[in-house]
């Protein structure tokens, strides 16, 4: 997302990475009352604050809202508060909105979605291929080096304004074609697929933020398994579907606004199958689900036309993993969190009706504890399944 920021000419990094002395610095501006995502986010801005060279005149922060009963939509106004307390009124918030599909992030929105769209699917594939291989590594750290290099070719490419749209998609197949071969010829110790493969939902930070989820993939790797976890641009399809759902209410069914959506849609769509066909043998057994069939897959639990968010695309993700062979699902959520607390009930209720498939809730406040010992239960559970688990599977479309 950076790199789609750097193409329209906006000097865009990554926020620092988040550690101890990040809950240190929002612990001095927050009450407890906070999810664990929002004190991360903060106390990760309010580092880059701290830097010496910092002109906070020429800052700005990319923090993007949604509205519902989630506590993210409350992120940027807190944001905007602290800074005010802190003297620095000078510095932007720059919030869009998914109410929108986040249509006002730039004022070249055309060309800037589009890029942006890329490098989330980008992102997404070399995430899928990372954790495809590096739980079957001979040397260590082998997979995080190709990863990374593979990250630093695309970006390349994204950051690049000069590329016409259809330039930057061709030099961007080459380069997922790359990764492929890349992470084909690193050495292994086991074969592919042998292990247990657990499928991992949860609030959409905290499952792909490392530290603030305690390094729960690496652990579950650790202890023999495999994850295959849900990508982040299934969020943006669903606000897509979303903004289809509030034009039919409002009675604009058949109007320019819905057009404007449904062309969007198609394009999107085209991008994200163009980048994804050289992975197609890679990943045939791996197909996720497109985001109108999760949200079938949730309706008897969790109908999304009244349970809006993650906890209804939670709800789908953990039928489309047990109806793609997944051994054992794992919600990673922040504690306290709506979603995780109204996904926790109905997923008793989700695994009887599904094999009695293993689906464990982990919840993360920043405060360490022993979740090896919690795993080490799973797992064990996860393995039982799979030895008397059905052979075949319903067809996952």
């Amino acid at each position: 997302m950076a790199a789609a920021f750097r193409s329209i000419g906006v000097d865009a990094r990554v926020s620092p990475p988040s550690d101890e002395a990040t809950l240190a610095i929002s612990a001095k501006v927050t009450t407890g009352e906070e999810c664990l995502p929002q004190r991360v986010v903060l106390g990760n801005f309010l580092k880059v604050l701290k830097t010496d060279d910092q002109d906070t005149g020429q800052t700005a922060f990319f923090l993007p809202t949604s509205s519902g009963p989630c506590r993210f939509g409350q992120y940027a106004p807190f944001l905007r508060k602290v800074l005010k307390d802190m003297k620095h009124d000078d510095v932007l918030v720059f919030s869009p909105t998914s109410s929108d599909g986040y249509e006002s992030i730039a004022a070249n929105k055309i060309r800037f979605l589009r890029t942006a769209w890329r490098a989330i699917v980008i992102s997404d594939i070399l995430r899928k291929l990372l954790l495809y291989y590096r739980p079957y590594e001979r040397d260590e750290g082998a997979t995080e080096n190709v990863h990374t290099a593979c990250l630093d070719d695309a970006c390349t490419i994204l950051s690049d304004g000069s590329l016409r749209p259809a330039e930057q998609r061709r030099r961007l197949v080459g380069s997922m074609e790359g990764a492929r071969d890349r992470f084909r010829d690193i050495p292994l110790k086991e074969t592919l697929g042998s292990r247990p493969l657990i499928g991992a939902v949860g609030e959409i930070y905290l499952r792909f933020n490392a530290f603030s989820n305690q390094e729960i993939i690496r652990r579950i790797e650790r202890l023999g398994g495999e994850v295959w976890i849900a990508d982040i641009s299934e969020w943006v399809w669903y606000t897509n579907c979303e903004e289809k759902r509030k034009l039919r209410e409002h009675g604009k069914g058949m109007s320019f606004d819905m057009l404007d959506v449904v062309v969007r849609h198609r394009i999107q769509h085209r991008d994200e199958k163009t980048l994804w066909a050289p992975l197609e043998k890679t990943f045939a057994s791996r197909r996720d689900v497109h985001v109108e069939r999760l949200l079938e897959f949730s309706r008897p639990y969790l109908p999304s036309n009244m349970a809006l968010g993650e906890m209804t695309l939670n709800a789908g993700n953990a039928v489309a993993f047990y109806r793609a062979g997944c051994d054992g699902v794992v919600d990673i959520s922040p504690f306290t969190c709506m979603n995780g607390i109204v996904t926790e009930v109905i997923y008793p209720m989700l695994s009887k009706d599904h094999d009695d498939i293993p689906i464990r809730i982990f919840y993360f406040d920043g405060v360490p504890f022993d979740l090896d010992r919690d795993l080490e239960i799973f797992m064990e559970q996860v393995k039982a399944y799979r030895r008397k688990k059905p052979i075949h599977r319903f067809p996952v479309n």
